[in-house]
């Protein structure tokens, strides 16, 4: 890969920090510990990977795309902690003194915002790392775009390819939605094929190609697998849109950049995050 465009998850990331960091009170008693917990990962990430430049993909506040086409979609999580919701409202302004990007497309997730970056960065020549947990994100993966998956905080990157994704779900990247619309995914509230699991899922996929392929060809299957498809197909159709992230949202990809260290070390002793300025003005004076 060519230095590449860094397109980070920044809901995934914000939450990852939140608990894995104890509470911490910043200027006027305000919750900080997301904020300072981002911050220490990306910039590692950043020192890890050298990036031409870090665009930072945020979830849309507002139900939309994806509800709409399923409404029951993640309708099974708690809502969110007011620490951590306060914190994801002050990110882009706290990215902003960086030069870092933070795009939000009301209606879409960030999923949907990464995906679409991924595929503007590898349309002009570029290449692209997506920092998520998300696995999901798999079908992005492509000879330009790998995903690096945090483990252990950050201390660890897991980097996936096309290889990786075969690997792990026995599909290629772009067979990554049907998969989902197959076997289902409880996180997203999202119940597949009765009777159909993931093995079963690839397996049938890596015979038939896609969703429709599948579904084309129930006939050849057992009659509880042939029942669970022909009675639902319109419904798996519509779980297929749902886990399968859009790419062609109004975002445009960063020109290079490198983060202003000097800015973001005042808006971080602005915050009342004064360990993480010293170590954002040292990085300055390199």
């Amino acid at each position: 890969m060519t230095s590449p465009l860094l397109i980070v998850d920044g809901d995934s990331l914000m939450h990852r920090a939140y608990h894995a960091m104890p509470p911490v009170a910043g200027a006027g008693g305000r919750p900080v510990n997301a904020l300072l917990g981002f911050a220490n990962m990306l910039f590692t990430i950043y020192d890890a990977t050298s990036p031409r430049a870090i665009a930072v993909a945020l979830d849309s506040r507002e139900p939309g795309y994806h509800s709409e086409l399923f409404p029951p979609y993640q309708g099974q999580r708690d809502a969110f902690d007011a620490a951590i919701v306060e914190q994801l409202d002050a990110l882009p302004a706290f990215l902003a003194q960086f030069g870092i990007p933070a795009p939000r497309v009301r209606g879409f997730e960030a999923d949907d915002v990464l995906a679409t970056l991924a595929l503007r960065e590898e349309e002009r020549g570029g290449d692209a790392l997506v920092l998520t947990s998300d696995r999901d994100a798999y079908q992005v993966v492509s000879a330009h775009v790998h995903v690096l998956r945090p483990a252990k905080g950050v201390a660890e990157l897991e980097r996936v390819d096309s290889q990786g994704v075969v690997e792990r779900y026995g599909v290629l990247p772009c067979q990554v939605p049907d998969l989902i619309a197959l076997r289902g995914d409880p996180s997203d509230n999202l119940p597949g094929a009765r009777g159909i699991g993931a093995k079963t899922a690839a397996a049938l996929l890596l015979r038939h190609g896609d969703l429709e392929g599948v579904l084309a060809h129930a006939a050849s299957l057992a009659p509880a697998r042939r029942a669970a498809l022909e009675e639902h197909g319109d419904e798996l159709r519509r779980f297929l849109q749902v886990a399968t992230m859009r790419r062609d949202l109004d975002v445009d990809v960063p020109p290079d950049h490198v983060p202003d260290w000097r800015a973001g070390a005042a808006e971080a002793r602005r915050r009342g995050l004064d360990g993480l300025a010293g170590r954002l003005e040292a990085r300055a004076d390199v």
